[in-house]
């Protein structure tokens, strides 16, 4: 561990006399790891419950150090401890809210708080730390109880040039329509940047998209790069993932203190959450058809600019939700935004996805700015959306990074 037993020991008997900067982001790594994999296991992501998870989580934990050493805004609990013991106050946050989301994995997450608290000497500090943390993630989750994350909704679809329909493999199914309407935990409503509808399809800028995406995104391109096909299936991973993943490894890399590390952690999982309310509002409001079935069906939108293909295939199944904008998209371009904020618009780095292909384990970016480029531009390889859907991902998830940086956990004055 990067905090000493014997150090630990230390800071259990004055915990205060040290400044936070002595304390290494460990706590909040293995938590994020923790909380990233039990929500992988129990859906993959394909709700928004683990996502929702791992934001609750950081921000208590984030809110507990802050009782202590308040060096930034708190998000739910406002209350004071000093002395408490930081990181007993991390884990018992993080325990706590995981617990409640899930409570069928309580032996393991009671297994990874007894090996973060077992490293806290027994005492005063001690036991204030479980105690604020108790406090800190009941406020928390209280705060987000019946947001509306887990909303049905309804969907109808409908007939017409344009409008969304379904694609192979999922039959009538669709996406978790009511998500919409959740509460985002920053953003002041999901409409708050709601990008201008898609262009006309008649117009000559949907017509550039769609021969694009028919070139370039299908199945058996030739057009395509062997580079780009490659990244194409290397960014398949959700942003939960590889993002949370490239977060440990520079948090812990450079060093970054317990403090930082928990409000960057808190920001990540704010900014992708909210940034999926707000694309998912997008979405449904302007239900709009995906290249496989404009494709296909362009004999019926009135552009001369465009030719139909019935037979066309895009690189990988298309997912189950409208087109407009490019969720991916979006959220990387906010959660590389608030890595931007933290490390420098200059950082570069090498990092990983579960979803590499063969030859391609690692990608190196010279900025974060340019690996949000890659990500958006994937969606289009893989024959998922046109580009002006992944245009406006990247400005709204863009956009929601900015508001989260700037209207929470700001710095105390």
């Amino acid at each position: 561990m990067g905090t000493t037993l014997a150090s630990l020991a230390i800071l259990s008997l004055a915990v205060h006399a040290a400044p936070p900067n002595h304390l290494r982001p460990d706590v909040v790594v293995a938590w994020n790891s923790l909380a990233h994999d039990l929500a992988f296991g129990e859906d993959q992501f394909l709700t928004f419950k683990g996502q929702r998870a791992l934001a609750m989580m950081h921000l208590a934990m984030h809110d507990a150090l802050n009782a202590i050493a308040p060096i930034y805004e708190p998000y739910a609990y406002s209350g004071s401890c000093r002395g408490a013991h930081p990181i007993a106050a991390a884990a018992q946050a993080a325990h706590d809210v995981l617990a409640g989301q899930y409570p069928n994995q309580g032996t393991t997450i009671g297994a990874e708080l007894s090996r973060w608290l077992d490293q806290v000497t027994e005492g005063e500090p001690r036991t204030r730390g479980i105690a604020v943390g108790r406090a800190a993630a009941a406020a928390v989750l209280a705060q987000r109880d019946g947001d509306g994350w887990d909303f049905a909704g309804t969907y109808q679809f409908k007939d017409g040039p344009g409008r969304y329909q379904t694609t192979p493999p999922w039959g009538s199914f669709v996406a978790q329509p009511g998500f919409r309407f959740a509460k985002p935990f920053v953003l002041e409503d999901p409409r708050q940047f709601r990008p201008a509808p898609p262009p006309p399809l008649r117009t000559f800028v949907y017509a550039r998209a769609f021969r694009e995406v028919k070139k370039y995104g299908a199945a058996g391109s030739t057009r395509r790069t062997e580079d780009q096909t490659g990244y194409a299936v290397w960014w398949m991973e959700f942003a939960e993932g590889s993002v949370n993943r490239l977060a440990r490894q520079i948090a812990t890399g450079r060093h970054l203190n317990l403090w930082k590390a928990a409000r960057l952690f808190a920001h990540v999982g704010v900014a992708l959450y909210d940034t999926y309310v707000a694309t998912w509002d997008s979405k449904y409001v302007y239900d709009h058809w995906r290249p496989y079935t404009a494709i296909r069906a362009a004999d019926a939108d009135g552009n001369p600019r465009t030719t139909a293909d019935a037979t066309w295939e895009p690189m990988r199944p298309t997912p189950p939700f409208p087109e407009y904008v490019s969720a991916h998209a979006a959220a990387c371009a906010a959660s590389f935004g608030v890595l931007q904020e933290v490390f420098g618009r200059e950082e570069s780095f090498t990092m990983e996805t579960t979803t590499a292909p063969e030859g391609m384990p690692t990608r190196t970016f010279a900025s974060f700015q340019a690996a949000a480029a890659e990500c958006a531009d994937s969606r289009v390889r893989l024959g998922w959306h046109f580009r002006y859907a992944t245009d406006a991902g990247l400005a709204l998830g863009t956009q929601v990074a900015r508001h989260t940086l700037r209207h929470s956990l700001r710095p105390r004055q």
